[in-house]
């Protein structure tokens, strides 16, 4: 498998499911503008939009290789928390919560970037999918209690993805589903790997398909790099 700094992104994403409290969150470095939503089907008026670039990089003190916007979605008794260079890894992480003292997590999106040594698109994407398979191996205290549902090849905007779908047993026992995606920038080999993880513990998650509908994996598909 023709990759680098596998291991790394590996290891970094070890810590993804081991800080379920957005509480450890606490200091919002990563700021956001509040637009006109593009979730207007799902009645969400307003988007929080995140840019995540060179700038972003230079102020946060964190490599951005392969820079890129998205738009979180603004629901009704929800509040959005922003982490620049999360403990996790990667460029920044964005909790969705509950809005009030506790702040309970109803998604978590946290986005890692890897770099290929191949500019094959076909290759890339395989690449991509391998990246996210041995991702969600890695997340969970056990790995036999982690499944994968889904492994297929999607488009995220005009962009071919490879996406899976699978869920984990964190540290407090709670059964959480999550949605990998890698997504590859045309004409480089960057890409970033977007891990929006849903916590069913807040109610709105019921079965596997629910995944797609958090505001992680929302805003995970309004990702357009720049």
């Amino acid at each position: 498998m023709s990759t680098t700094s596998l291991a790394i992104a590996v290891t970094a994403l070890t810590l993804i499911a081991a800080a379920p409290q957005a509480a450890r969150a606490q200091e919002i470095e990563a700021g956001g503008s509040i637009k006109v939503t593009p979730f207007e089907a799902r009645g969400i008026k307003f988007s929080t939009i995140y840019t995540v670039d060179a700038d972003f990089g230079q102020k946060h003190g964190v490599p951005v290789p392969a820079a890129f916007t998205l738009a979180a979605p603004r629901r009704e008794a929800q509040q959005i928390l922003a982490q620049a260079r999360p403990s996790g890894g990667g460029p920044i992480k964005i909790y969705f919560t509950t809005d009030d003292a506790e702040k309970r997590i109803f998604s978590s999106l946290q986005i890692v970037t890897f770099t290929l040594k191949t500019d094959d698109p076909q290759k890339r994407l395989e690449v991509g999918d391998y990246f996210a398979v041995e991702l969600l191996k890695k997340l969970g205290t056990n790995p036999d209690t982690t499944r994968l549902n889904v492994r297929r090849k999607v488009m995220i905007g005009d962009l071919p993805a490879a996406e899976i779908v699978g869920n984990f047993v964190n540290a407090d026992g709670d059964q959480l589903l999550v949605r990998l995606v890698a997504l590859a920038r045309p004409d480089t080999r960057d890409g970033i790997i977007g891990i929006a993880v849903g916590h069913p513990r807040q109610g709105r998650i019921k079965k596997v398909e629910d995944i797609f509908e958090t505001s992680a994996s929302l805003a995970f598909d309004t990702v357009t790099f720049k």
